[in-house]
C-alpha cells in the first residue's frame, strides 16, 4: 500500500510479524513532518502577503488611470483645463458650435459665416460606365434581316435593381428590334408616373446603324428612379434561349460598376478600356504618393489603397445612383491640394475625372473682424469654432457665449475626493488590520478533515492583518498626506483656502469638500487654484524615472498637489525602470500580473527559496520514512528467526520428553 505519510509511493508488505508497521511509521513521521508543515504555512502567508500588496497596486493603478491618464479626458485632472474649465454655448448649433480652453476670455462672440471651407475634388461630368452596349451583325452568308429573323423569339434575362425578368427578342429591322425590346422591358417591369407623366424606366438606343450591323445600348432613364440594369444569359444553351451571345453581350454586363469585381473583369466596363503592363500591373500617383495596383485587385481594393493611406491626402468613392466617381482632397482651403497622374497603365485616365472643383477658404466675421481660414475648424484666443453652415445674406450671425464652467470642475473634484478617500480607507485598512495568530494557514491534513465552506471562512480570517504596520504602505500614505498640505512654491493659497481639508487626525487624511468655498475660489482666483492643484515646475515639467534627486526635489516643491500625488503613485507602481534599474516600489516588492515584475520581485524570490527548502525537506523526510520501514523490516526478520528457533526448541523439547 502507499506510504501513509505521503512521502513515498513504494509498495510494501508489512505486519507479517504481527506489528502494525504502517501505523507506527505514520505516527513517527507525524512528528517529523511538523517542521515541513510550518515551512509550508510560512510560504502560504508570504504568498497571501504578495496578493495583498498586489491588490493595493491594482487600486493605485486604477486611481491613476482614472484621474492622471490623459486618455480618460473626462476625468483627467492634470491639465489647466480640468481646473479652469470653460463652457461655450452657441445660439444656433446648426450653424456653428464651439469649445474653449482655459486661456479663453469670458464673453460673447458674434460670428457670421460668409463662406465654408471646401476641398479640391475631381469627378465625372457624365456616367463612368460604358454601360450595356451590344451589336447585332449579319452572318457572312446572310443579311441583317435574316439575322434579326433568327433572333426572333430568343430570350435574355434582364435584372433591374435586384428584380430579374425574362425578355423575348423580336423585330425584322433595327427600329423594330428597338421597339420590341422597349415594349418587352416595359411589360416586364412596368412604367413609372412622375409629375403626372407616365414614362419608361429604360432608355434603349440604336446607333451605328448600317447595312450589315447596328449597335444598341440599354440603360436606365434619367429621372425614372431606376438605377442599375444587368443582363444575363438564360440557363441552358438551347437555340431558343441563346439570345445573349447573338446580341454581342456578355454575362452580367451592367450599366453600373461592381466594386467587388476585379479590374481585369472591368477592363472594358469603362468608356476608356483599362490598360496594364505586361505583368498585369499599373501604378499612379496622388499628391506624390505612389499607389501600385494589380489587374487581379478588385475596384474596392484599389479604392481602399487610396482611402486607407493618409499620405495620399485624398478619398475616392463611387456613387451607384449617378454612376460617378469622386476623388476629394482631405485638405480643405484654397490652393492646389489634389495632384494626380498615371505612372504605368492608365487607371486614372480610365476614370475620366474630367470635372474639377477647386477648394475655397472659410470666410467669417467675429465681432466685426473678417477671418479667413483654410478649414472649418479653427482656434482663436482659446476658442475653437466648428463651422457648419453659411448664414443667409440678411442674417446678423449667431453668438458664442464663453463662461467659466465651475459646475463640471466641482463635480470632477468631488469625484476625485470620493475615490481618494476610498483609496486611503483601503490602504489604512490593511495597515491597521489585526493579525489573528489563532488562524494560521491550514495544513493539508487539516483541510482533508474540513468542509469547503469552513476552509473558506478559516482562510478569510487567516489572511487578515498580513500588512499590519507595513513600512511601505505607511510611507506611501504619509507621502500622500504630506503632498496635499505642504506648501506649493509660488502659490499663496492652500487646499483649506479653497474648501478642501481633513477634519481630524483619526480620519487618516480623508478629505472633505466645501463646495461653496471651492466655487468662490474658482471664480475669484482661478489661476491660483490651478497652480495649487496642478501647476508644474518650468525646469522639470514632467515626471521622469531617471530624474536626479535635485530634479525630483525641484519638481516636488513647485508642483501642484495633484501632480505630486500622481508622481508618488507612479513611484510605487511604475512598470518603467529608474536610473538604478528598479521599477515601482510595490512592483519591486511584490510584482504585478502582466509585467515582468510578476516573477521578478522580492517576494517571488523568497517564495522560490521556500519552494527549494520544502523540496529538500520532503526529500529528507522521504529518506527518513524509508529508513523507518527498513528498520521495522529488519526487526520483523529478527522476530521471524526467533519464532522459528523457538518453534524448533519447543519441538525438540517435546520430542525428548516422549
Amino acid at each position: 500500500m502507499n506510504g501513509i505519510s505521503g512521502f513515498t509511493s513504494q509498495m510494501r508488505l508489512t505486519g507479517l510479524s504481527g506489528f502494525d508497521t504502517d501505523t507506527m511509521v505514520e505516527q513517527l513521521m507525524r512528528a517529523e513532518r511538523i517542521p515541513l508543515d510550518m515551512l509550508k504555512q510560512k510560504r502560504t502567508l508570504l504568498e497571501w502577503k504578495q496578493e495583498a500588496y498586489r491588490d493595493i497596486s491594482t487600486s493605485l493603478i486604477g486611481f491613476k488611470s482614472k484621474f492622471f491618464d490623459i486618455i480618460n479626458r473626462t476625468t483627467y485632472m492634470l491639465s489647466e483645463n480640468s481646473i479652469k474649465a470653460m463652457s461655450c454655448i452657441s445660439s444656433n448649433s446648426s450653424y456653428v458650435t464651439a469649445t474653449a480652453i482655459s486661456t479663453a476670455n469670458v464673453g460673447e462672440y458674434n460670428i457670421r459665416i460668409k463662406q465654408l471651407a471646401t476641398a479640391d475634388s475631381l469627378s465625372n461630368s457624365a456616367g463612368i460606365s460604358k454601360g450595356i452596349v451590344g451589336k447585332v451583325t449579319a452572318d457572312e452568308d446572310g443579311s441583317l434581316s435574316d439575322k434579326l429573323q433568327a433572333l426572333e423569339g430568343k430570350k435574355i434575362f434582364v435584372e433591374l435593381d435586384g428584380v430579374s425578368k425574362e425578355i423575348t427578342l423580336g423585330g425584322t429591322t433595327a427600329e423594330e428590334f428597338k421597339q420590341q425590346l422597349e415594349d418587352a422591358l416595359d411589360d416586364a417591369f412596368g412604367k413609372v408616373t412622375i409629375n403626372g407623366v407616365e414614362t419608361s424606366k429604360f432608355d434603349v438606343s440604336i446607333f451605328n446603324d448600317g447595312t450589315n450591323s447596328f449597335e444598341f445600348s440599354i440603360n436606365t432613364k434619367a429621372g425614372s428612379g431606376a438605377t442599375k440594369v444587368t443582363v444575363y444569359g438564360p440557363p441552358g444553351s438551347t437555340e431558343e434561349l441563346a439570345g445573349l451571345r447573338d446580341l454581342g453581350l456578355t454575362e452580367a454586363q451592367s450599366n453600373r460598376l461592381s466594386l467587388n469585381s476585379s479590374l481585369l473583369s472591368l477592363k472594358n466596363a469603362f468608356n476608356v478600356p483599362l490598360e496594364f503592363d505586361e505583368d498585369g500591373n499599373a501604378s499612379f500617383s496622388i499628391n506624390g504618393e505612389i499607389i501600385d495596383i494589380k489587374s487581379t485587385d478588385t475596384l474596392k481594393q484599389v479604392f481602399d489603397k487610396i482611402n486607407n493611406n493618409d499620405k495620399t491626402m485624398a478619398k475616392i468613392s463611387y456613387d451607384e445612383l449617378t454612376d460617378k466617381i469622386t476623388l476629394t482632397s482631405t485638405v480643405t482651403g484654397a490652393g492646389s491640394n489634389l495632384e494626380i497622374s498615371d505612372i504605368t497603365g492608365n487607371f486614372l485616365t480610365a476614370l475620366n475625372l474630367d470635372k474639377s472643383t477647386k477648394g475655397q477658404d472659410a470666410i467669417v466675421t467675429i465681432n466685426g473682424e473678417t477671418i479667413v481660414r483654410s478649414t472649418n475648424n479653427f482656434t482663436i484666443n482659446g476658442v475653437t469654432y466648428n463651422l457648419k453652415k453659411v448664414h443667409e445674406a440678411d442674417s446678423k450671425g449667431d453668438t458664442i457665449t464663453v463662461s467659466q464652467d465651475t459646475d463640471s470642475v466641482i463635480n470632477n473634484i468631488k469625484s476625485f475626493i470620493e475615490e481618494y478617500n476610498k483609496l486611503i480607507d483601503s490602504i489604512y485598512g490593511k495597515i491597521n488590520e489585526k493579525y489573528d495568530r489563532n488562524y494560521p494557514p491550514l495544513t493539508d491534513a487539516q483541510k482533508d478533515e474540513m468542509k469547503e465552506k469552513d476552509i473558506e471562512k478559516w482562510e478569510e480570517k487567516a489572511k487578515t492583518g498580513l500588512l499590519r504596520n507595513d513600512s511601505i504602505l505607511q510611507k506611501l500614505v504619509y507621502s500622500m498626506r504630506s503632498a496635499l498640505y505642504e506648501k506649493v512654491e509660488g502659490v499663496s493659497i492652500s487646499l483649506k483656502d479653497i474648501g478642501i481639508e481633513s477634519k481630524s487626525y483619526s480620519d487618516n487624511g480623508k478629505l472633505y469638500l466645501d463646495e461653496d468655498k471651492l466655487r468662490n475660489a474658482l471664480l475669484t482666483k482661478p489661476d491660483e487654484v490651478t497652480k495649487l492643484l496642478n501647476g508644474v515646475s518650468s525646469e522639470n515639467p514632467t515626471y521622469s524615472r531617471t530624474a536626479t534627486q535635485e530634479q525630483r526635489a525641484d519638481r516636488y516643491k513647485k508642483s501642484g498637489v495633484l501632480q505630486r500625488l500622481s508622481d508618488i503613485i507612479e513611484d510605487h507602481v511604475s512598470t518603467y525602470r529608474d536610473k538604478d534599474g528598479n521599477k515601482g516600489i510595490l512592483l519591486e516588492k511584490a510584482g504585478i500580473e502582466g509585467d515582468l515584475s510578476d516573477t521578478k520581485n522580492t517576494i517571488s524570490d523568497q517564495l522560490k527559496d521556500y519552494d527549494d527548502r520544502i523540496t529538500d525537506m520532503i526529500s529528507s523526510l522521504t529518506r527518513k520514512e524509508e529508513n523507518y520501514y527498513k528498520k521495522f523490516s529488519e526487526l520483523e526478520s529478527i522476530l521471524a528467526r526467533m519464532n522459528q528457533q523457538s518453534a524448533w526448541l519447543s519441538s525438540m523439547l517435546g520430542g525428548s520428553q516422549k
